[in-house]
């Protein structure tokens, strides 16, 4: 194997001496690591521990005052008690004012939206006349028995009896001149 492209040709004790540095290196890291881990560890307890001190030392505070004080921290606990109970009844009274005041407007939509409803249904039986009446189409309807009006328009006369069919013809006779 000679030399291509300008790369050489890898020797294999070079190789080796790189390997063991890389596992060194290695190592050196997994080592770096595990002692990381311990740090984090011991500083984690340290917290819990400092916390934990922490709420001994507010304890401590409030066994070295004197009953004075705590009367005095004692009442404005209590004030601050009262004013949020406040805060919070005032909120449950607006929110029921505006349960209510919103259900009154549901009701009134859903009022207002029937009687668009019927009305528009209205709008469009009138428009429906008005175009059979300009086109004819209505006449045709009562003559055919299809119109769907009150009672019974077959029959114009009762004494007469039912509408004939011929009344009813399409073609007219022609017309002399």
């Amino acid at each position: 194997m000679g030399e291509g492209g300008g790369r050489r040709v890898a020797d294999p004790d070079r190789l080796a001496l790189e390997l063991g540095r890389e596992r060194r290196k290695k190592q050196m890291l997994e080592i770096s690591v595990f002692e990381l881990q311990n740090t984090v560890t011991e500083l984690e307890k340290r917290l819990g521990s400092v916390e934990d001190e922490d709420k001994l030392s507010i304890v401590r505070t409030f066994d070295q005052m004197p009953v004075g004080s705590l009367k005095e921290v004692l009442k404005q606990l209590e004030e601050e008690k009262k004013s949020l109970q406040n805060q919070l009844k005032d909120y449950e009274l607006r929110l029921e004012q505006e349960a209510k005041a919103y259900h009154k407007a549901n009701d009134e939509r859903r009022m207002y939206l029937s009687e668009i409803l019927q009305t528009s249904a209205t709008l469009k039986i009138v428009e429906r006349q008005k175009t059979d009446a300009l086109t004819g189409k209505g006449e045709n309807r009562i003559l055919r028995g299809r119109y769907s009006g009150p009672g019974n328009l077959k029959m114009v006369d009762p004494q007469k009896g039912s509408i004939k069919k011929t009344v009813g013809v399409k073609q007219l006779p022609k017309l002399k001149h």
